[in-house]
């Protein structure tokens, strides 16, 4: 079975922008309202060429707590074998995604699967204690106002340095999902286009995906 954390977290790290301020940070990091969504073209390690989506595709509330779905689609240009889907029910800002509720995932053709149950608490408490998003706000540094030309258009956007990623950002927090270009040592990504009216790309109902220790049923 594919690592379930990783992926989401390797794609994460390479396209939310890293910024200086904490409120700036927090600004951009906040989910957009539910149908927004935004496109991108990446390249990662000078080979594998990837179309990136993400989407805000519903809403729901939980003890009093408003989450999202957030849906992260990734679709190989030469390879359908390596696309993926993730949806994560997760707070308004990804600082918070320790406190995700529930992950669906579907790789290439195979069934759509949803965690729960003790799995989902190991994931739960992975993004908990290893994810850079609680303290990414503080290990970057301003460069300055820059204009970026992508195939989305010529934004006035702010430039970031992170040191401790080895990640370049720049972010408009006037945009849905604020990133405009991201570059690392393992990745080109660049803004495509963006738009209203997402919807899941999952149609089917997904299955239960046994525990640790549980048989999957026929």
């Amino acid at each position: 079975m594919r690592t379930i954390t990783l992926p989401v977290l390797g794609l994460l790290l390479g396209q939310i922008p890293a910024l200086g301020a904490q409120d700036a940070c927090k600004e951009v990091m906040k989910l957009p309202a539910v149908g927004k969504w935004v496109e991108y073209q990446a390249l990662y390690d000078q080979k594998e060429k990837y179309a990136l989506r993400y989407a805000v595709i519903s809403e729901e509330k939980r003890e009093g707590t408003d989450y999202r779905w957030l849906e992260m689609k990734m679709t190989n240009q030469t390879d359908p074998g390596k696309n993926l889907i993730y949806q994560m029910l997760v707070p308004g800002s990804l600082a918070a995604i320790g406190d995700v509720q529930e992950v669906v995932m579907k790789p290439g053709d195979s069934p759509a699967m949803k965690m729960n149950g003790m799995m989902m608490g190991m994931v739960r408490g992975q993004l908990q204690k290893k994810s850079v998003f609680g303290d990414i706000c503080n290990d970057v540094t301003l460069v300055g106002q820059e204009k970026v030309t992508v195939p989305a258009g010529t934004f006035n956007a702010k430039h970031y340095h992170s040191a401790k990623y080895e990640n370049d950002s720049w972010a408009d927090p006037d945009l849905s999902f604020g990133m405009v270009k991201a570059i690392g040592k393992h990745h080109d990504i660049e803004r495509v286009r963006d738009g209203d009216g997402a919807k899941s790309s999952i149609t089917e109902t997904p299955q239960e995906m046994p525990g640790m220790g549980e048989k999957k049923k026929n």
